[in-house]
């Protein structure tokens, strides 16, 4: 631990070249450390939490929801574990959807519905970022780089509730995985309904970090949310998930994503380092 003299040195040569070389390795090793932005699905821990959720379900049957569906990545690991299982991917944007049709032609293990999701049904405004399209989003980051001088379109989208959908006869997801550039908070407020009854899912997945900005939502928010409905809240990791009570200091906006259970048994699983 740095003693209050090196502090105060660090505080008054922040300006000289050693200081900020180091400044800039401590914010690498941090990054590392907190697996922010690291989006390599084999090595980010997706896959991890993808194997322990199929060792947990077994030869259960299983109905798995991936919102924000993009182009089927996600949906395709989840097939690939568990070939089983039912999949509905909610995309929101047409030109997106119609690729992931294209794509999963003759998949009969799932179901595309180019819809999004939010906490009221309706239609929003959604940019399509046609140079970086994993970033297409309700709330862009317009001033990050990803929108700087891209290639950018504006598409009225309708959206639709998960409590709505559950009400029209879609089958409640088992796992839920939400990934929307900003708007997961709201998904997941869409889903108040099924998240405090018997059916909720069993696990959640959902993307936090500095896409909420722009949407004004804090984690507290909705770890509260997912708190009072039983679930134990954690950060993913490449090979476990560090589940702990809400902190202040967990509202760094570092992208990442957490996971929710309230399965003991799954809990266990996602804890234990492999």
């Amino acid at each position: 631990m740095l003693g209050r003299t090196a502090r105060q040195m660090i505080r008054s040569h922040r300006r000289s070249a050693p200081i900020k070389g180091i400044a800039v390795i401590c914010e690498k090793y941090l990054r590392a450390w907190h697996n922010d932005a690291f989006f390599e699905f084999d090595r980010n821990g997706e896959r991890f939490a993808i194997q322990c959720f199929a060792q947990w379900a077994g030869a259960r049957p299983l109905t798995i929801w991936d919102v924000g569906a993009h182009h089927g990545e996600w949906a395709d690991a989840v097939h690939s574990a568990m070939p089983t299982a039912r999949v509905t991917s909610c995309e929101i944007l047409p030109p997106i959807a119609e690729l992931l049709a294209a794509r999963h032609r003759d998949a009969d293990w799932l179901t595309i519905r180019n819809i999004g999701l939010s906490d009221a049904a309706g239609s929003v405004e959604v940019t399509w970022n046609k140079d970086h399209d994993t970033t297409n989003s309700i709330t862009p980051r317009s001033s990050s780089k990803w929108f700087a001088g891209g290639d950018l379109q504006t598409i009225t989208c309708p959206v639709s509730t998960i409590d709505q959908l559950i009400a029209e006869g879609a089958p409640p997801p088992d796992l839920l995985k939400v990934d929307v550039e900003g708007h997961d908070a709201f998904v997941l407020d869409g889903a108040n309904q099924l998240l405090g009854g018997d059916r909720a899912p069993r696990m959640i997945q959902f993307e936090y970090g500095d896409t909420w900005i722009p949407a004004g939502r804090l984690l507290y928010q909705t770890s509260a949310m997912l708190a009072a409905c039983g679930y134990k809240i954690g950060r993913l990791y490449p090979h476990h998930v560090e589940f702990r009570d809400y902190s202040y200091a967990d509202e760094n906006f570092r992208m990442g994503n957490m996971i929710a259970t309230r399965e003991p048994d799954l809990l266990a699983l996602l804890s234990s380092p492999r």
